[in-house]
């Protein structure tokens, strides 16, 4: 029998942000071990959006899957505040059986900002207490919980376009985490005084620009998984002393960011380097203190089954979830 895990059924389960943490940084060593599989996603372009297709494995878990995104139409990044559909689906590897389809978008949100934290615990020094924030949907909502987790944070400067979100974000956020989050009247404001530079935007051009960061700090550019999207110019990349991504290849085909880095000579592949090697100890890092570093995110597909495999065992224990005969 099939579970079938709906949204709903989602919200009934101990997951968040924070609890997904462990599982997405367990799940890049376990690629940095080369214990996991992770082929590049595929999209397939519609005049209205796309539909794509990410396959993965962990092997060590007996695990493998694919999230199915049909953003199309009313998707999400083809008309704002609207909903693409999601799906994961679950197989156990030594016996093919589909052990669950669940429906992806709030363990997707955890998954995403997750990843930027696992990033900030190995990018970011140890008593980093600021950071500046680009954006204030629910992607930044996330990012921000989730990275607070990891590191001392005291104080947050967030910019978005328009000015009554921006305000009740941070009104918000800081009422949840109890430190200061206070709005930046101009976007060069943000990464003043911070360990920590967020970009979470759907912008298809930079929002951080290199003249603006004075000090070194750890960027994450958590919004640009498209090669027509950038949140960073240029001059962010040359500043750096590391480059890292969530996984080279996928990076080829969806980071806008590198891409057009690449294209001008800013930097070459061979200097990119994967958060699972970080996390595996097989790269050598800058003085973290007193680095600039990049760490350019667009999810992978190896997190996803990681998160849907939880989600399954914690619906299972529970008793959550409906059973379906698919034959």
């Amino acid at each position: 029998m099939t579970l079938l895990i709906t949204e709903d059924d989602v919200r009934k389960l101990a997951l968040s942000a924070r609890e997904a943490i462990p599982i997405v940084e367990d799940t890049f060593r376990q690629a940095g071990e080369g214990s996991a599989e992770n082929p590049p996603r595929f999209r397939m372009p519609f005049r209205n959006g796309f539909l794509q297709f990410g396959p993965a494995a962990l092997h060590a878990r007996k695990a493998a899957g694919f999230k199915l995104w049909a953003n199309m139409g009313k998707g999400t990044g083809v008309h704002k505040n609207a909903s693409g559909h999601g799906t994961n689906f679950l197989y156990d590897t030594e016996t093919g059986e589909l052990l669950a389809i669940v429906h992806a978008y709030q363990i997707g949100k955890f998954r995403t900002s997750a990843v930027s934290a696992v990033a900030a615990k190995y990018l970011s020094p140890a008593g980093a207490s600021a950071i500046g924030l680009y954006s204030a949907g629910r992607i930044a909502e996330g990012q921000l919980d989730a990275v607070c987790a990891v590191r001392p944070i005291k104080k947050v400067r967030v910019y978005s376009r328009r000015q009554p979100e921006r305000e009740a974000f941070c009104k918000r956020m800081s009422e949840r985490l109890g430190i200061d989050v206070f709005p930046a009247d101009a976007p060069e404001e943000v990464p003043r005084d911070a360990d920590i530079v967020i970009t979470a935007s759907t912008s298809e051009v930079p929002i951080l620009f290199g003249d603006w960061l004075t000090r070194p700090a750890l960027v994450i550019a958590a919004g640009a998984n498209h090669w027509y999207k950038r949140e960073i110019d240029g001059k962010v990349i040359e500043k750096a002393q590391l480059v890292v991504c969530d996984e080279k290849e996928q990076s080829r085909v969806e980071s806008g960011n590198l891409l057009w880095a690449v294209a001008h000579g800013i930097i070459t592949w061979d200097r990119v380097e994967e958060l699972g090697d970080v996390i595996a100890g097989r790269v050598r890092l800058p003085d973290v203190n007193s680095a600039t570093i990049v760490f350019g995110s667009h999810g992978l597909a190896i997190n996803d089954v990681a998160m849907t495999l939880r989600t399954y065992e914690l619906a299972k224990a529970m008793g959550i979830g409906t059973e379906i005969d698919l034959g």
